[in-house]
C-alpha cells in the first residue's frame, strides 16, 4: 500500500472512526496510532494483525509489536510462532525474528 493510501486511509479513520483493514495498511496504520497518539486505532490494528497472523507477516508483526513496544502484540506473535515452530523453522525468515521473541518463543514451547 502506497503512502499516500496509508495517509488517505488515516485521514479518513481520523473524520469517521472507521477504517478498512488489510495486513498491509494495519501495520503502517499502527505506526501512524502510535506516532500521534490514537489509543482506538492502535487498539484496532493490534486486534485486526494479532487475529490475522499467517507464515506472510508473523515476522513484520512480531517486529513492530517489539518496536513500538506493543504487548499484546507481541505475545500474540509468540504464541502463532510457540504454536507452529515446526513449521515456521523450515522458512527462510525465520532467521528474522528478534531474539527476544525467538527466545521466549522457544521456551514456551519446551515448557508447554
Amino acid at each position: 500500500m502506497t503512502n499516500f493510501l496509508i495517509y488517505q486511509a488515516f485521514l479518513e479513520y481520523l473524520y469517521s472512526d472507521h477504517v478498512e483493514l488489510d495486513e498491509t495498511s494495519a501495520l503502517e496504520l499502527l505506526k501512524q496510532a502510535d506516532k500521534y497518539s490514537i489509543p482506538q486505532l492502535t487498539k484496532e490494528c493490534e486486534t485486526h494483525l494479532a487475529q490475522n497472523l499467517n507464515t506472510e507477516n508473523y515476522v513484520a508483526v512480531a517486529e513492530i509489536a517489539e518496536i513500538l513496544d506493543v504487548v499484546s502484540l507481541r505475545e500474540a506473535s509468540i504464541n502463532y510462532i510457540t504454536k507452529n515452530i515446526k513449521q515456521l523453522k523450515q522458512r527462510k525468515d525465520f532467521e528474522q525474528i528478534s531474539d527476544s521473541v525467538l527466545r521466549e518463543s522457544i521456551v514456551k514451547f519446551i515448557v508447554k
